[in-house]
């Protein structure tokens, strides 16, 4: 808390001195009506003038907005500044407020009160007031009042940026305002801006170092300067915001945020209305493991905080749109060592309020350098990562990043590496909608620090998400069911405007109802385009739309056997890597174990149906259930040698760390097929000091290589887990092997149950990759409690099967 706050109690309440300024007023105890001044009434009066500007450290910015109050920050040196204000068509007396200095320093803060909603007012800074004469003006500036609560303004504009923070690109920001927003947005003129934008939202990492005042001083304020006077800032932290300033002091001291959070985390989270609009800042730091800090109860306090929230807007009629902001991603096209389990949890509570209510919904976020926008699946939620104010940070021409740390999501529909801004426009339909334009800027000149962007902006994206939008017709089966062979899995759909068509929704399972075990085929090659940037040797890489003349109205079911995932990028959000992952998640519908993937086998019989939306995100009723029976295949047990520990060793397996050993009985656990059954260390010490225990064994497919290379082939594995109920568990791991011993495709994953004293039976499927000669089984067991790994595992069970 700042020490003004300490000093004052409530700092956008304080007025130390107020006074009505009309040329003749010389009472020097006025009334306490006339101390709040009368906007608009009186004789005509002059603007102030003087030969001298104010000399300002940090031009004048726009805090805490609301349909009846402004505040107005600034820094300066010269001596008793004030605030003059007025309706910009009055030209009649002046409410002159005097700010407080904040934290005793020379940023002043002017809160101006009791203004009238939905109306422009200008302002001047001067110094110095001594009768009529005044030693310093500044320009006239304008703002404007938001609209009263539950009003539905005309259409209005929100800018969204991120990452304003100096990555030795200083300039690049300022050509963003300057070159970008001011004449794509308010017809060249800055003073439009006002009455154009009702916020600019910053979803954090403002400047690159928060201890450091030069950088909030040089490499953010003063690049926005021409904006800031007219425009308010909301602004939530980011990871870089906190570096060397762990209380987030430097922040606090520049922004001033609605108290409307959690008692005890003040301008730390908060909400803010726009006429129907709802914009809720959160702070993602310490809910986030990699580049943040973790802490379980901050993510409790402000999840249940937001959760609340959302409850109470369920009543709030005239709130049509609610956006969220932080600063640490759920999931990153381009960085995955940015994302937050916390971070999906609070996109998830902004997802479930949307299905309740639907009213539209989104959230900000950056810390990857990149512009990303994507939509959940079955609701109208808007990702959109805006951290493009200091753009090519992702090295896609680096092998080891490009590979390893992106990912192509089927939740985002385009990633691009570049500068640039976001205008979000809402209320522009008769119905609630929400149209995202995306403006991107070239590079003209980079390097010693700096940046420059060409003056032209152009569009290269836009995304209009509407809650009355007509439904597009259900579409029609039209291939895909009855008796078909293994490679002749065609689905397909038609419909009567089949260019109406963004994306079409496929989805599958054995259950005829849809209410298990249902697997949904949705994103990347199921949508009109799918941008991604594929490498051309530059650090930004060139974008691809990989969807480019697609016919949405067909898929082969077996180009996705042993790929599709069941949950799609749910098991993403819930199951990080080790970097990134903070904590298991209650949210996570697989509770740590890999997700089922599709595999379609021999004698399987399967229903699907399918949806179509359109491009305002609107979705079709589902097509009728299509029945489609495989043709049966030949099943053949592998030889899996010592599968059930029967040997009384550890036979035919290898030993890769740690400690394994065959058991008859322990804790009253006897097998559970035949005598003897697979147990994990006894203690610590007999592991040699090892993270886990592994023992692993090679099956050879060599004699199946012909059903192997032609994608018809599948592999089975059944096996029996047990425990104590304390958390131990067992990751069992089927990996193909290529003639080299190479690995081919993804780990076929399963996490057994911490269950005490219970013979679970575990099952598992997948599709054999093409020139695949061998898999590996292995088997880890993960010790979470104790010196003992009480993970017994028993009664292994191999098999292919082929058409």
């Amino acid at each position: 808390m700042s020490i003004i706050k300490q000093q004052i109690g409530v700092r956008t309440a304080a007025f130390l001195a107020v006074m009505a300024i009309s040329g003749c007023n010389t009472q020097d105890d006025p009334a306490p009506e006339d101390k709040k001044g009368q906007i608009g009434v009186g004789q005509l009066v002059p603007a102030p003038t003087s030969e001298q500007p104010v000399v300002f450290t940090i031009h004048p910015y726009l805090q805490q907005p609301t349909a009846h109050s402004m505040a107005v920050l600034f820094e300066t040196g010269d001596a008793s500044p004030e605030v003059w204000v007025r309706a910009t068509d009055s030209e009649g007396e002046f409410l002159v407020v005097k700010p407080v200095q904040v934290d005793q320093t020379n940023l002043y803060s002017a809160s101006i009160q009791g203004l009238n909603a939905s109306t422009a007012y200008e302002y001047f800074i001067v110094s110095e007031a001594k009768g009529k004469k005044l030693s310093a003006v500044s320009n006239r500036y304008v703002f404007n009042t938001y609209p009263s609560a539950g009003e539905s303004p005309s259409p209005f504009n929100v800018i969204a940026i991120s990452d304003t923070q100096n990555n030795s690109t200083l300039g690049a920001l300022n050509d963003i305002i300057t070159k970008g927003v001011i004449p794509t947005v308010c017809q060249n003129q800055a003073e439009q801006c006002a009455s154009e934008i009702a916020a600019i939202t910053i979803s954090g990492d403002i400047v690159n170092n928060g201890y450091d005042l030069l950088q909030w001083r040089r490499d953010f304020f003063d690049q926005l300067k021409a904006i800031t006077p007219y425009v308010p800032l909301v602004a939530v932290p980011g990871n870089h915001d906190y570096y060397g300033n762990t209380e987030l002091t430097n922040y606090r001291h520049f922004f001033q945020q609605p108290e409307n959070g959690s008692v005890g985390y003040e301008e730390r989270w908060y909400w803010l209305d726009y006429g129907n609009l709802r914009l809720v800042g959160l702070d993602s730091y310490p809910i986030s493991k990699n580049h943040g800090q973790f802490q379980a109860e901050i993510l409790g306090i402000q999840r249940q905080w937001l959760r609340e929230l959302l409850v109470d807007t369920e009543t709030h009629q005239n709130v049509d749109y609610v956006l969220s902001m932080f600063h640490h991603p759920c999931l990153s096209e381009m960085w995955l060592s940015g994302e937050s389990i916390g971070s999906c949890e609070m996109v998830a509570e902004m997802e479930d309020f949307s299905r309740k209510t639907g009213k539209l919904t989104g959230h900000l976020f950056g810390h990857t350098h990149a512009y990303s926008r994507g939509q959940s699946m079955d609701t109208s939620h808007l990702w959109l990562n805006a951290a493009t104010a200091a753009g090519y940070r992702e090295k896609i021409n680096d092998d080891n990043y490009y590979h390893n740390d992106t990912r192509d999501y089927d939740t985002f529909a385009i990633s691009q590496s570049e500068f640039g801004f976001n205008l979000l426009t809402f209320n522009q339909d008769t119905s609630p909608s929400m149209k995202l334009t995306r403006y991107s800027a070239t590079v003209a000149s980079k390097g010693g620090g700096f940046a420059s962007l060409e003056d032209t902006f152009t569009v290269s994206d836009t995304l209009t998400m509407q809650t009355a939008a007509a439904a597009p017709s259900a579409p029609q089966v039209s291939e895909g069911y009855g008796n078909l062979g293994l490679n002749q899995l065609n689905l397909a759909i038609s419909h009567p405007d089949p260019d109406a068509i963004y994306e079409v929704q496929w989805q599958l399972s054995k259950n005829s109802q849809f209410s298990e075990g249902v697997f949904d085929l949705w994103g990347n090659q199921t949508r009109s385009h799918n941008v991604w940037p594929k490498q051309d040797g530059t650090v930004q890489g060139k974008p691809v739309d990989t969807q480019a003349g697609a016919d949405l109205t067909k898929v082969n079911l077996s180009d996705y056997s042993g790929k599709l995932k069941m949950g799609g990028d749910e098991t993403y959000k819930w199951q990080k890597r080790s970097p990134e992952h903070s904590h298991d998640s209650y949210r996570d519908p697989f509770q740590g174990s890999s997700a089922p993937v599709l595999t379609v086998f021999p004698g399987d019989t399967w229903y699907w149906r399918a949806r179509v939306r359109n491009e305002n995100l609107g979705w079709s009723d589902w097509s009728d259930t299509a029945t489609l029976s495989i043709n049966e295949g030949v099943t053949t047990a592998l030889p899996l040698v010592n599968g059930g520990a029967e040997n009384q060793d550890l036979t035919g397996w290898t030993l890769e760390q740690g400690y394994w050993r065959v058991l008859e009985e322990i804790d009253n656990i006897t097998a559970a097929e035949g005598q003897f059954y697979f147990s994990a260390r006894p203690n610590d010490s007999t592991a040699g000091g090892a993270a886990y225990d592994d023992l692993s064994q090679v099956v050879d497919l060599r004699p199946y290589r012909d059903a192997i290379d032609q994608s018809s082939a599948f592999l089975r594995l059944s096996f029996n887990s047990n425990g104590w109920g304390d958390g131990d568990h067992a990751v069992v791991t089927l990996q193909a092997l290529d003639a080299s011993g190479n690995h081919l495709g993804e780990p076929n994953v399963i996490q057994t149950e911490s269950q005490k004293q219970t013979w679970l039976t575990q099952a598992s499927s997948m599709r054999i990759p093409a020139n695949a000669r061998s898999v590996k089984l292995m088997l880890r067991a993960v010790k979470k409690s104790g010196s003992m790994a009480d993970v017994h595992l028993d009664n292994f069970q191999l098999s292919l099967t082929q058409p």
